[in-house]
């Protein structure tokens, strides 16, 4: 009998939540609709960022997290090992953008380190091709977890490079990853006790996705991060900023210069 629409799982990794207990389209539902917190706040960030004509590299960094949300939500709700390799792969590649940017933030405009980005290149076609071939969790999980510490070492030797730099944006977003990392970690080794809450707390019960809980927190840690690169990087140019909040819930930056003003 198919479980649901998208038939059998064939991803290496099946996470706690109850395969089609929602909806019978949506294989993981909690686990997907979290990844809004991925999606909607770049989304936005990399509109301003256009209008506004502001450096590529900056609207890339906030499309990479919304790649990686979009990735995120195919995989859960359909549980498919093709959708699971565009969750995955994009965390990598976007990771590297990020580490780009922020390795780089003091350059003048136009400016490149053509070195840094051949060995983010490499790095990154390595895992690709290493993972596709082994299939192993844990090879993709080690290799992401290089990129994030290289992120969090690169944005506290900017922070502390660059006196301006928005400390209090950085230490919330590390604060919320960390959090969901916790979090993460939670779903994987307890997940039977997590489903006896779930099964005794009625329609609290999604409180106990632990792993949707990551995708949120994890998507408002690399959002803030993302926001303080660009921060940094406007103010390096010359720019202005100041934080302020779409609909009062997004924060974004308001960009001032010479001769224009948002």
């Amino acid at each position: 009998m198919v479980p649901g629409y998208w038939g059998p799982p064939s991803s290496t990794i099946d996470w706690c939540e109850e395969n089609y207990k929602v909806t019978h389209f949506i294989a993981e539902f909690w686990n997907t609709v979290s990844n809004v917190a991925m999606i909607i706040p770049p989304f936005i960030g990399a509109y301003l960022l256009v209008r506004n004509n502001l450096e590529r590299r900056l609207i890339a960094s906030h499309l990479s997290l919304m790649c990686v949300g979009l990735g995120s939500w195919c995989f859960h709700m359909t549980l498919l090992y093709s959708m699971q390799l565009l969750d995955e792969l994009p965390m990598i590649w976007g990771s590297a953008v990020l580490v780009y940017n922020l390795a780089t933030v003091q350059l003048p405009q136009k400016c490149h380190n053509k070195p840094l980005a051949a060995i983010l290149f490499i790095y990154c076609s390595v895992v690709t091709l290493v993972y596709i071939l082994c299939n192993i969790p844990i090879f993709f999980q080690i290799s992401y977890g290089i990129l994030v510490l290289s992120l969090i070492g690169i944005s506290i030797k900017v922070s502390l490079d660059l006196k301006w730099a928005n400390k209090t944006v950085l230490l919330f977003g590390c604060l919320a990853y960390g959090l969901g990392f916790v979090m993460w970690n939670i779903d994987n080794q307890f997940c039977s006790s997590l489903k006896a809450m779930r099964y005794h707390t009625g329609f609290l019960s999604p409180l106990f996705e632990f792993h949707a809980w990551w995708h949120i927190l994890a998507g408002i840690g690399t959002y803030l991060g993302i926001v303080f690169g660009a921060d940094a990087r406007l103010s390096v140019l010359g720019y202005k900023t100041k934080i302020k909040y779409w609909f009062q819930c997004v924060p974004y930056l308001a960009v001032k210069s010479a001769d224009h003003y948002e």
